[in-house]
């Protein structure tokens, strides 16, 4: 792969990485459904105005609004605004990746790869790590973590609706994913977190707030995106695919200097168990190849 490309995908992992931060800071001015609806007006005006409706079905497109848009955010904004750490938080949101051939294993009817399953079983003994490995000042907010995992959840089943539209613009499915997912977000916003502290959060968010709120917009939602379709249009998937990996890793580099956010040594492990599980997931294939290469050498 050509090294600005490589240079394009790192730039991707980064944005995504470091939106984890860009949340949490904002969030400190903003409740996360409000957030979300904010979020999104700024990701679909005026570019709805520029960019034509995706071409595939309607149902299908409210379906991955619905999912990766409103499910997916307002449940990762609120794991990190229940106190999960972002760094922690970006790293359960990985689980998509389980999630995702689970979901179309069950709904295309295919075979669940074995390699799936070890993944899990090892990605599990990771989270029971991570659960319980904290102390008084590291233990994890249960209303974040099931927060984030449903995130993950809903993240994959944002990933099954795309996979029913394998020739849709990408760009026109993000803005007007994005602007379709507003509605939700603003009633959710009125019903749960209340028109006063709306118009308070209103009337007071500053830099922070606002700052967040448009680099997850500009920066996470529209380039990231952008690039990231771009790439895997024009390069191996399996190539493109295991960066991901890095988003954690970034997640808690940049939470770690930015908030102090700590962990046991028990939970480091843990962390870096999950890691290995989202690897074998990937590498899977590449692992049983090697593993039967060097078996017929070793006759």
């Amino acid at each position: 792969m050509p090294l600005f490309d490589w240079f394009l995908a790192l730039v991707t992992i980064f944005a995504w990485g470091i939106n984890f931060l860009a949340s949490k800071i904002a969030l400190t001015e903003a409740p996360p459904l409000l957030f979300g609806a904010l979020r999104f007006i700024l990701v679909a005006i005026p570019a709805i105005f520029f960019v034509r409706f995706p071409k595939a079905p309607l149902k299908t497109i409210i379906a991955y609004s619905l999912t990766i848009n409103f499910l997916q955010f307002a449940c990762m904004l609120s794991a990190i605004a229940f106190g999960l750490a972002s760094g922690l938080t970006s790293l359960l949101m990985q689980w998509q990746a389980f999630f995702t051939v689970l979901i179309a294993a069950l709904y295309f009817k295919e075979k669940i790869p074995i390699g799936l399953l070890v993944a899990f079983v090892i990605a599990l003994i990771g989270m029971v790590l991570i659960v319980q490995g904290g102390n008084m000042d590291t233990a994890l907010p249960m209303s974040g973590l099931f927060a984030a995992i449903g995130a993950a959840f809903f993240w994959a089943c944002g990933n099954i609706t795309i996979k029913k539209m394998p020739h849709v613009d990408m760009v026109s499915l993000v803005i007007w994913g994005g602007a379709m997912s507003i509605p939700a977000f603003a009633l959710a916003s009125y019903l749960i977190e209340g028109p006063e502290l709306i118009q308070q959060s209103l009337s007071q968010m500053g830099v922070k707030g606002w700052g967040g709120i448009a680099y997850a917009a500009y920066v996470s939602t529209l380039i990231g995106y952008v690039i990231w379709c771009k790439l895997l249009s024009r390069r191996p998937i399996a190539l493109i695919a295991p960066l991901t990996l890095l988003v954690p890793i970034i997640g808690f580099i940049s939470g770690y200097l930015a908030f102090g956010e700590k962990m046991t040594w028990v939970q480091w492990i843990g962390s870096a168990i999950v890691l290995l599980a989202l690897g074998i997931n990937i590498f899977w294939l590449k692992i049983v190849k090697f593993l039967h290469l060097q078996a017929f050498r070793n006759k």
